[in-house]
């Protein structure tokens, strides 16, 4: 009985390194099978070094450039001369970056860190592969995402009911922004912005919004899309694009000079039925002889507030004018909202 449990074992145990001895051979034939099909498609694996990428590193408050570290491996049998180096977004367009050391040798078992020259700026928060080329081997490839910076501008008010001398402007950093930024700039299309209250520059913190007063006349733009731009000292940018308010149609229809009351003159005003809102005058001006002269008196008081698709004539209360006579003279009407009417006019000869 026990002779019989012995062969049994025995057998059991000749069964198992049948079996392993046949998984080897099974192996080996697999093998040599796949690598007979890549050899007869002419193919070789690689006999020369992988370059390694070992780190990618992003500076948030200086997205003109990353720090890019290379290792050519202990193990390698050459040293490597790295080539260039070409980053791509989700677009898959290559792009060159600029290098500081210069690209050129690692020898086995070296690793430097270079600065790649690469403004990432517009694409904060996303996903940027790194291709690194060398000569005669592998290259090396490594994705990473930018760092978050998220500044928006969430409104821009251009009002003419208020006034046409400024515009109301609220900028936000997001809280899932990384860092705080420096706001240095506000442009209207192409051109600067010079004066904002709040004052530049501002450190605006992730998580906080700031509204500025932008002073800057934007008569010009009545009615037209204008692009806000904010622009940050570390690189950043954020845009706002918005349709102004309809062009007020304010004018001065008339003056009159009568020559029979040569201490008085008269102003007819129109704003027209287009305009968007309505105007409040608060001043009249005569220039004449380079000397500008207010006008106190009048048949009616001010501010006076003048609606769309009205017409008021003002009856203003002048020095004796028979000295200026066949002299040209500048009406100026001035309202609150800041806009300026001139009208020109010969005071006639009697």
């Amino acid at each position: 009985m026990k002779l019989i449990r012995n062969k049994a074992g025995i057998s059991a145990l000749i069964l198992i390194l049948l079996l392993f001895v046949a998984a080897i051979i099974g192996a080996v034939l697999s093998y040599m099978w796949t690598m007979g099909y890549y050899v007869s498609l002419g193919l070789q694996l690689p006999q020369n070094p992988t370059m390694s990428i070992t780190s990618v590193d992003f500076d948030p408050q200086d997205p003109t450039y990353f720090n890019l570290t290379l290792l050519n491996p202990s193990f390698s049998n050459f040293d490597v001369s790295v080539e260039q180096v070409m980053v791509s977004m989700e677009d898959g367009v290559l792009d060159t970056v600029g290098t500081y050391p210069t690209l050129g040798e690692l020898r086995i078992g070296e690793s430097e860190t270079f600065r790649c020259f690469w403004n990432w700026a517009d694409y904060t928060g996303e996903n940027v592969r790194i291709y690194v080329f060398v000569a005669e081997g592998s290259g090396a490839t490594f994705q990473k995402e930018t760092p978050l910076v998220d500044l928006a501008i969430t409104e821009a008010v251009f009002n003419s009911t208020i006034s046409i001398n400024h515009f109301n402007m609220t900028v936000q950093n997001s809280a899932s922004s990384v860092t705080y930024v420096n706001l240095t700039s506000v442009m209207v299309d192409t051109e600067t912005v010079q004066d904002v209250t709040p004052s530049l520059p501002y450190t605006l913190n992730p998580n906080a919004s700031v509204a500025f007063v932008c002073s800057f006349n934007w008569t010009d733009y009545q009615g037209e899309e204008v692009t806000v731009k904010v622009g940050t000292s570390q690189g950043y940018a954020a845009y706002y694009t918005q349709a102004t308010q309809q062009r007020v149609a304010l004018a001065i229809t008339d003056v009159q000079f009568n020559i029979t009351d040569t201490t008085h003159f008269n102003v007819t005003v129109q704003n027209n039925a287009s305009s968007p809102t309505h105007v409040d005058v608060t001043e009249i001006t005569v220039k004449v002889n380079e000397t500008t002269q207010e006008i106190t008196e009048l048949n009616v008081t001010l501010p006076y507030v003048l609606h769309p698709n009205s017409t008021v004539t003002f009856l203003c209360t002048w020095e004796d004018w028979t000295s200026y006579q066949g002299m040209t003279v500048l009406v100026t009407i001035h309202t609150k909202q800041g806009f300026e009417i001139p009208y020109t006019r010969t005071i006639p000869e009697g």
